[in-house]
């Protein structure tokens, strides 16, 4: 016991090997857990990427002892390293695999297995709420904690960014640009830069900090960006003086406010009903309309699409390879296609006589990390002419204009694998999970009379023009 009115313990070169996750690398790491003696609760947790404990362990204990941020037990984590199998084989450090990955995989190793090691090790319960959980890296390690905070959004939602290499490492590129379209998650960032930075093959780290700011910014996040000017990659990272404000920031009011998103970005505003949240549906998954025009009916099989009328079946597509869904145009002269091996929805023209032509790709979809599927699975079609694309990133949304500009994951981020619009309410199947919310726009009536199409294009209503030389 410390003369202080805390009990601290120290527990340094704990080992792990990777099991489901990381699977046969192997790391160390270092734990510290500060608790106080009088109303002890379960402490807070704190991981360190690649930071010193000699320089950190007396900061964050003075924090701790201001009630500047909850006492906790703190994580000390280095990349792993790959054991050699046969003699004469030379180890091989994970570092690009473990942070550069934009990926859930290093975030689900440390929530799955190197977490509950910990305290197994250190015999202790920590806090089972997220808002209690915060992680910090700089560089390569800034992402890692940004994919801690969003692939695993259940357990972290406080994080500190130093000079994070959002670059084209091993597609941290993506993240920004998945993060501006998605809907927004309830995390609480600090992000710092300084304007000497490298830019490597891979991308201005300068510019990539730059970007997430300005993502984050338009995403509705609550967040802090602090540039140094004249100073280099990853200054400050562990100064005291910045950590105290940050610190200030990140954890204000954490005794009664949870961390939440300031905002959404406007296309998931003007989509989905306001307060709207995933809700499991216990019932059968909704029955689809026929695509039905020109008195006939459009089928697929396979990489085919038939018109049916009359009692005649004809070929009017065959050049896709596996398709999963088709939707008809709210003006009725346009069959939308999705096809489970190609990343585009396509669009075809259809003929008085029935027959496709002028085949499109209409939009790109978005892909995950560790695809399994290209494109995708099922799709529905909105009044307004919008399509719902269901992927494995969730459900993707399509205008009419040629734009997939917004994307809403399922709880867990589970893949999505059949969409139904029925009304306003959208239901999506997962596995053997069904899940549903309201929308502001309802589902197409194909038995309905054409109408145009009324999806955004470029533009929504929203004033986007800002002074980029004065915002950061």
């Amino acid at each position: 016991m410390t003369q202080q009115s805390y009990i601290a313990k120290t527990l340094k070169d704990c080992t792990i090997n990777g099991k489901n996750y990381e699977c046969g690398i192997a790391y160390t790491y270092s734990i510290y857990v500060a608790k106080p003696l009088e109303n002890p609760q379960p402490p807070a947790l704190y991981v360190l990427l690649e930071y010193d404990p000699e320089k950190m362990i007396p900061m964050l204990t003075a924090f701790m002892e201001e009630g500047l941020i909850p006492y906790g037990m703190i994580l000390f984590l280095i990349s792993g390293t790959l054991h050699p199998t046969l003699p004469g084989g030379k180890e091989r450090g994970t570092r690009a695999m473990d942070f550069d990955q934009y990926s859930a995989d290093y975030a689900n190793f440390l929530v799955e297995e190197l977490i509950p090691d910990a305290c197994r090790i250190a015999n202790e319960s920590i806090s089972e709420k997220p808002d209690l959980h915060f992680i910090a890296g700089h560089s390569s390690g800034g992402l890692a904690a940004w994919n801690a905070v969003w692939f695993r959004n259940d357990y972290f939602r406080r994080a500190f960014l130093s000079s994070p290499t959002f670059s084209a490492i091993r597609g941290g590129e993506e993240a920004m640009v998945i993060a501006r379209k998605a809907e927004t998650r309830p995390v609480r960032l600090y992000i710092t830069t300084g304007t000497n930075e490298p830019d490597y093959y891979f991308g201005s780290s300068l510019y990539a900090a730059q970007n997430a700011a300005s993502a984050l910014e338009f995403a509705g996040y609550d967040f802090r960006f602090e540039q140094f000017n004249g100073e280099g990659h990853c200054c400050h990272k562990d100064d005291v003086v910045l950590w105290r404000r940050m610190m200030q920031f990140l954890w204000a009011n954490w005794k009664t406010i949870p961390v939440l998103p300031l905002a959404q970005q406007i296309r998931i505003r003007n989509l989905v009903a306001e307060d709207s949240q995933w809700q499991e549906y216990t019932g059968p998954f909704p029955e689809k309309q026929k695509i039905s025009a020109l008195g006939g009916v459009y089928t697929f099989e396979d990489g085919r699409i038939f018109f049916e009328k009359e009692e005649k079946k004809t070929v009017v597509a065959d050049c896709f390879t596996s398709i999963s869904a088709i939707g008809l145009s709210s003006d009725k002269w346009r069959l939308y296609i999705a096809d489970e091996n190609r990343r585009f929805i396509f669009a075809m023209s259809i003929l008085p006589d029935g027959s496709l032509t002028q085949l499109n790709k209409l939009a790109p979809l978005h892909l995950k990390h560790d695809l399994t599927k290209i494109g995708a699975s099922d799709m529905a079609v909105l009044a307004d002419d919008r399509i719902l694309a269901a992927t494995e990133l969730g459900i993707q949304g399509v205008v009419s204009f040629g734009i997939t500009d917004l994307i809403l994951p399922l709880p867990g981020d589970l893949p999505a694998e059949k969409v139904a619009v029925c009304g306003k309410v959208m239901y999506v199947a997962s596995g053997d999970k069904i899940f549903y919310r309201e929308l502001k726009i309802a589902g197409i009536d194909y038995n309905a009379p054409a109408s145009a199409p009324c999806s955004p294009g470029y533009g929504d209503g929203f004033w986007y023009e800002r002074s980029h030389y004065t915002c950061y």
